[in-house]
């Protein structure tokens, strides 16, 4: 049963990879008829989360897109602390309560 199973699984891959390469190159007669569906946030390139050459994403070759990062009040970052100690402080009153002071090795 389990060669069977083999021999199907390895058919239906052949099946599979043929389709691909068909629907790879239906995609590149589109893509040569539409280039700009080859447009950052357009058509199958936002499918897949890309589109443009990476020199035209970055603003040249070689140059690295610096990556934005949110910057958090001081106030937020209190609010979150103390959340997070008051989480692990009732975890910890839990587990003590279950009787589970010592901790378990892995």
């Amino acid at each position: 049963m389990a060669k069977q199973q083999n021999e199907w699984r390895r058919y239906a891959l052949v099946g599979a990879e043929q389709r691909l390469l068909e629907i790879a190159e239906e995609a590149a007669k589109i893509f040569r008829v539409f280039p700009e569906l080859r447009a950052r946030g357009r058509g199958f390139a936002a499918l897949r989360g890309g589109g443009a050459p990476a020199a035209e994403q970055t603003g040249g070759p070689g140059r690295k897109r610096r990556r934005r990062r949110r910057t958090m009040s001081a106030e937020a970052r209190k609010r979150i602390s103390d959340a997070q100690k008051a989480r692990w402080a009732k975890h910890r009153a839990e587990a003590a309560a279950k009787g589970a002071g010592a901790r378990k090795k892995r």
